[in-house]
């Protein structure tokens, strides 16, 4: 007898240990859309040698592919993510073989209008789940010709970037002058980059052990807080990592 969602969501939850498949190209859990039903999905293994198997097969399609390995006690803070990211759907995989199981199976997703504005996080999940569709594309190590629906994705997430706020991290520095001052990064070629963040949890994973505070900002005024040095923003650094240079930024932020 086949057993039921319910019985599998147990399973899952008591087992000791649990294995997600991330992306190399976003640093975030891989993503999925299922042609069918459309559900985007994340992937879970019950044991490292199904991850294996399954980054293996993935290899042919040139998505590049980690594991993280998730405790029981992490397990919360794991579901507590995906709804960061807008995924409905946990693809399970164990030696029974493959169960689609509903996110809401695990998590609550709570209605905004019952929650006071105050204690509401701020979230930007439809940016983050196109991201990283967009991301793991981009980076997909095939020519251009071989990625499939860029140009679609591209068009969707510049849509999503124009209409959203941003967090914007500053230093406080001083006790009775206070002093501003703007955190950057530098790749690899010594440019400067200006982070910014699409989400609390975003901001919260660059923030750990500095003393930042964050600006909400929308999109149509990032290209005037861009400091004089650096060469463009980046949204959620930790993340999937997405560099918008100076005209990029003005760009976006003029169209209508």
């Amino acid at each position: 007898m086949a057993k039921t969602t319910e019985q599998i969501v147990r399973e899952l939850l008591q087992a000791k240990s649990i294995f997600a498949a991330y992306s190399q190209a976003t640093k975030m859990p891989f993503v999925t859309c299922d042609p069918v039903s459309f559900n985007d999905q994340i992937w879970l293994f019950s044991s490292q040698d199904l991850l294996k198997e399954f980054a293996k097969k993935q290899m042919e399609e040139k998505n590049i592919l980690m594991g993280m390995r998730y405790d029981q006690k992490d397990y919360r803070h794991l579901f507590s993510t995906l709804l960061c990211i807008d995924v409905n759907s946990v693809m399970f995989v164990n030696e029974e073989g493959t169960a689609e199981l509903p996110l809401s199976s695990f998590v609550h997703r709570a209605d905004p209008e019952n929650v006071p504005k105050e204690k509401r996080p701020f979230l930007n999940p439809q940016l983050q789940l196109c991201g990283l569709y967009f991301m793991q594309e981009l980076r997909r190590p095939v020519p251009p010709q071989e990625r499939k629906n860029l140009k679609a994705q591209e068009e969707e997430l510049i849509a999503i970037l124009k209409r959203s706020q941003f967090l914007v991290p500053m230093e406080v520095t001083g006790e009775e002058e206070k002093r501003i001052s703007v955190p950057y990064l530098k790749n690899k070629e010594g440019d400067i980059l200006q982070p910014i963040f699409s989400d609390s949890l975003e901001f919260q994973r660059f923030a750990q052990g500095k003393k930042l505070r964050a600006a909400k900002v929308d999109f149509a005024k990032l290209p005037g807080l861009l400091l004089e040095q650096a060469k463009g923003m980046v949204i959620n650094p930790k993340g999937f990592n997405l560099i918008l240079n100076r005209d990029q930024l003005k760009r976006i932020a003029q169209q209508n």
